[in-house]
Formats: C-alpha cells, sequence, structure tokens
C-alpha cells in the first residue's frame, strides 16, 4: 500500500523543483509544461496527475515558496533580535530583503498577482501575513509600548503597506534603491508604533 504513494510525492517534488528553477529564469509565460516535463524528466501524464495545469503547479509552488519566506523570516528575526519589542522593525528589514531576492521576487511579486489574480494573490498570503504581524504587535502591546486595540485591523495596515513595498521593489528599474527608499519610509512609518515612549 505505502510503495505507489512514494512515487507521485517523488514526482510532486520533481515537478516543483523543475517549476521553480524555470519560473525564476524565465518567469511563468515563457515557460512550457512540456520544458517542465523535461527538466524534472517525467512525462507530461505525470504532470497532469499531479497538478490539474500549468497555474495549479505554480499555485503549489507560490505556496511552497510563502511558507519558505515565513519560516526564513522568522528565524532570521529570532537570530537578530535581544528583545521581543524588536520583532517589527526588524523583520521588516529582513521580509524586504526576502522581497529583494530573485527567486522571491520573481515567483511571488511579479508572476504572483498576474498569474493567481490580485484577489487570490492577496488572500494566500493574508493569513501568513496577519500571523506574523500580530505576533509582533502582541509583543508591543504586552511591553505597554502600544495601547491595547484590535490588533488585526492594523496588522493588516502593515501588511498592505509591506506589500506595496515588495512590489514596488520587484518592478523598480533600480531594485536595490528601491529597497533603500521603502526600508527608510517602512522605519519612519513603525517606528512611532514600535518604539517606547521613554
Amino acid at each position: 500500500m505505502n510503495a505507489p504513494a512514494k512515487k507521485p510525492s517523488r514526482n510532486h517534488t520533481k515537478l516543483l523543483d523543475a517549476a521553480r528553477t524555470l519560473f525564476v529564469e524565465k518567469g511563468y509565460a515563457k515557460t512550457g509544461t512540456e520544458e517542465i516535463v523535461a527538466r524534472a524528466g517525467l512525462t507530461r501524464g505525470a504532470l497532469y496527475h499531479q497538478f490539474s495545469d500549468k497555474k495549479d503547479l505554480f499555485r503549489a509552488l507560490f505556496l511552497d515558496m510563502l511558507n519558505e519566506v515565513a519560516l526564513e523570516l522568522f528565524e532570521k528575526t529570532m537570530e537578530e533580535i535581544t528583545e521581543d519589542r524588536e520583532d517589527l522593525v526588524i523583520g521588516t528589514r529582513i521580509l524586504l530583503d526576502l522581497y529583494s531576492r530573485n527567486d522571491i521576487k520573481q515567483v511571488i511579486l511579479l508572476d504572483g498577482p498576474t498569474v493567481l489574480g490580485w484577489e487570490d494573490w492577496r488572500a494566500l498570503q493574508e493569513p501568513l501575513n496577519k500571523a506574523l504581524l500580530t505576533h509582533s504587535l502582541e509583543h508591543l502591546v504586552d511591553e505597554g509600548i502600544l495601547s491595547k486595540q484590535p490588533l488585526e485591523p492594523l496588522a493588516d495596515l502593515i501588511g498592505g503597506s509591506l506589500m506595496q513595498a515588495g512590489l514596488a521593489i520587484a518592478n523598480a528599474e533600480n531594485p536595490g534603491a528601491a529597497r533603500r527608499v521603502y526600508a527608510k519610509s517602512l522605519e519612519a512609518l513603525l517606528a512611532p508604533i514600535a518604539t517606547p515612549n521613554h
């Protein structure tokens, strides 16, 4: 019973790995399913056994990469902070670094909104953004830096700002310069929220 289950799982991974390489190199629109299966060393039948179409494969890759971003963001933030209240500002800077990385920029920020559609693109990221941001904001409330209030709307507003910054960086002629400008703007926006009054 277990043996047959392993093959689709392996094929699933092979297809995601091949799609990731090609989508990052060429973009979604310029990558054909025949290229993906050739790179994965599989047949078209194997692709359609795992995914309904190229968009479905992209969606699975998008979600995988979104989870990678969340994990890396959490781990790197934890490495850098000395106090919980630093979560928000340091995490924001690290997220902008991740958004500037070529694979994340291409799949999540450039192709994501076009392939998935704006609503689905936002909806897929929202739970993750809200969870991470709400957690950071809770630390600020616990330390008395931020007054007690419903945190979800504030997390939603900050998350929207971060998404906008990511899109601006990804689409800029000079991503490095855009990254610096948006980092400063976000710091100016978040500093009053995350800085102790005394």
